[in-house]
């Protein structure tokens, strides 16, 4: 079950950690769940465009699109700008959308893509994964829930990583509901 880590105002950090199977070890799963006061429509645009993600999404130096971009499926090339002692850190994602009335999901995960190559000094994540949950609640009011887990080995001790991970994941979504009140 999920636990609330971390929050701030009415935006909750939850995780919960299960076993990675055939690995003897466990993951994270985080989560954070929020209402706004913003349409299907412009949540989706601040999902999908690169110069909006790179406003809201913290630790980031790098956003831009490698294919689709406003289409229903897309990758996205995001270079992180973590804190030392943490590496510099890229990954490519690849997103599908899915809509029906009055609910929108976006999917994503981690790919291998050859058009945007490793670079030196930069650590190429793998087993990323997470979905975007948006719900109409009426009176102009949308619940978004954003989920995303690492399936990769982590390099760094938890007592490293914790505090960053939560608090990177509080700042984005606060920065991302304080874009849509504008």
């Amino acid at each position: 079950t999920f636990k609330v880590v971390k929050n701030h105002r009415d935006i909750h950090v939850y995780e919960r950690w299960f076993e990675v199977e055939g690995e003897g070890r466990e993951t994270r799963e985080l989560k954070s769940e929020f209402k706004v006061s913003a349409s299907i429509d412009v949540i989706l645009s601040q999902i999908r465009q690169p110069d909006k993600v790179v406003k809201w999404m913290k630790a980031v130096g790098e956003v831009k699109a490698v294919e689709g971009q406003g289409a229903s499926q897309w990758v996205s090339y995001i270079r992180y700008d973590v804190p030392w002692p943490l590496n510099d850190q890229d990954c490519l994602m690849r997103y599908q959308l899915t809509r029906e009335q009055g609910r929108a999901s976006v999917y994503f995960r981690s790919v291998d893509d050859r058009r945007v190559p490793p670079k030196d000094g930069v650590k190429r994540l793998e087993g990323i994964q997470g979905l975007w949950r948006l719900q109409e609640l009426g009176d102009g009011q949308t619940k978004v829930t954003y989920s995303m887990l690492t399936l990769e080995k982590p390099s760094m001790p938890r007592w490293v990583t914790d505090p960053v991970v939560r608090a990177n994941m509080l700042d984005s979504m606060v920065a991302f509901y304080d874009l849509l009140k504008e």
